[in-house]
């Protein structure tokens, strides 16, 4: 486990000068993620190497820097970081693999988007290599040549919109010479095993016309900011409606165009929605027309983005969001333990429960919302009323045993896997919480 260890952050690079050539040559590569599913035996013991096959003394500067590391597993050399870093995660599982680091190294400077830190800071420091993300070409030249050390710069594709062939070549250079390499291989691998079994999962389903609101964007957005071109939903077989008035980027629209689509699905990203329920607490009915809000068919997703993309919440929201959209493909379906599946091809450890827990505070993880009361019902969160179950029939066909077992669960109060695996069997109903408020039937 790699949680709260105690990281040396002393090591040395034996020559700089060696440091800065093998940079330079990575610069060159440009190599496009190409493993397929049959490369992968199993994702879950992908090989990490170990620590001491990391010598550098490292910095990493801008959104996204810090977070290509911690997918290497080579935190270990860092010896300053940016204010951002230590803001907690707010939505970064990364900042978890830090341990105590974000609170013992030096600050070198604020961090963001296309800013330099500190000279004299960095300086201080005596970094062997700088990983940038976000800079220019002329930063990083006056960079190399006033602190005289190399700067190895990297990206995740345009700022806030994941390119994963980008993302991949930056995985790889930035592997190089940390002598990481395999581990980003292993890394690249099981993203691409998992892409080919959703892909497999919805080949034959018809695309199911679906809306991501709540896009973050230099902070909190709305229901209006979305996305064209969003991989999660691309991924997930879903006809993105923000495709239709672009073939990608990051876009606000109307209230208006929201009502004209009228999704029967929608997504609220886990990093706007609190911005998404103070437009609901200001105007209670701004969104009561949708078919999604009278349906109950919005859901919360992990936030995309937050200093730059999450990749591993990319990959997460598209399984979720195709078990939204196609729940006859995932018939016994637990994002969860997906979601942590994933976590543990990232970060060697499961950590869903541990991002709700002690991240973004306003943060549900998966969730259903309620667009008319601005009400957010967490995943497995089950409250089931057997009197209303009786009265709407939605018992009928279940045998004596499964309803005794059934009704031992909900009189003791539990809120168990168990229960939700036994509803799961016997009913065709959600696992998102409270009787609809119309009918006193689960869903």
């Amino acid at each position: 486990m790699r949680r709260g260890r105690k990281r040396a952050v002393g090591c040395v690079l034996g020559r700089r000068e060696f440091l800065l050539a093998v940079v330079l040559l990575s610069l060159s590569a440009a190599l496009p993620l190409h493993a397929t599913a049959a490369d992968i035996a199993d994702l879950k013991t992908a090989p990490r190497p170990p620590a001491t096959q990391s010598p550098a003394r490292l910095v990493a500067l801008g959104p996204g820097a810090l977070r290509l590391l911690a997918y290497l597993d080579a935190t270990d050399g860092l010896c300053a970081i940016e204010a951002m870093e230590q803001r907690g995660p707010s939505g970064r599982p990364y900042t978890f693999m830090l341990g105590e680091l974000s609170e013992t190294l030096p600050v070198i400077g604020p961090g963001g988007v296309g800013r330099l830190p500190d000279l004299e800071r960095l300086l201080m420091v005596k970094p062997d290599l700088a990983v940038a993300v976000t800079l220019d070409e002329q930063q990083l030249r006056m960079l190399e040549q006033r602190a005289g050390i190399p700067v190895l710069l990297l990206s995740y594709g345009d700022i806030g919109e994941l390119q994963l062939p980008v993302f991949a070549d930056s995985l790889r250079r930035l592997a190089e010479p940390l002598g990481r390499q395999a581990r980003a291989e292993a890394l690249i691998d099981a993203i691409e095993a998992s892409l080919a079994e959703l892909a497999t999962r919805v080949a034959d389903a018809d695309p199911v016309p679906a809306y991501i609101g709540g896009i973050s964007l230099k902070g909190q957005q709305g229901l209006a900011s979305t996305q064209a071109g969003h991989l999660p939903l691309r991924w997930a077989g879903a006809d993105n409606l923000a495709d239709r008035i672009a073939e990608s980027g990051h876009r606000f629209i109307d209230l208006e165009q929201l009502l004209a689509w009228n999704p029967p699905v929608l997504f609220i990203d886990g990093g706007g929605l609190p911005a998404v329920l103070k437009e609901v607490a200001i105007n209670p009915g701004l969104f009561a027309a949708l078919d999604a809000v009278q349906r109950r068919q919005v859901f919360a997703t992990l936030p995309f983005n937050a200093y730059n993309t999450n990749v591993e919440h990319a990959l997460i929201n598209a399984w979720f969001m195709a078990s939204r959209l196609y729940p006859e493909q995932f018939p016994a379906f637990d994002p969860v333990a997906k979601a942590d599946a994933i976590y543990r091809d990232f970060y060697g450890e499961p950590l869903y429960a541990r991002l709700r827990a002690e991240g973004q505070e306003s943060q549900p993880g998966f969730a259903r919302v309620d667009l008319l009361t601005g009400e957010v019902d967490h995943y497995r969160t089950l409250t089931v009323d057997l009197r209303e179950m009786f009265r709407d029939k939605t018992i009928s066909g279940l045998t004596p045993w499964r309803l005794a077992r059934l009704s031992l669960c909900v009189w003791s109060g539990a809120r168990c896997q168990s229960l939700a695996r036994l509803l799961r069997q016997s009913f065709a109903i959600e696992q998102f919480g409270k009787p609809h408020p119309a009918t006193g039937s689960v869903s």
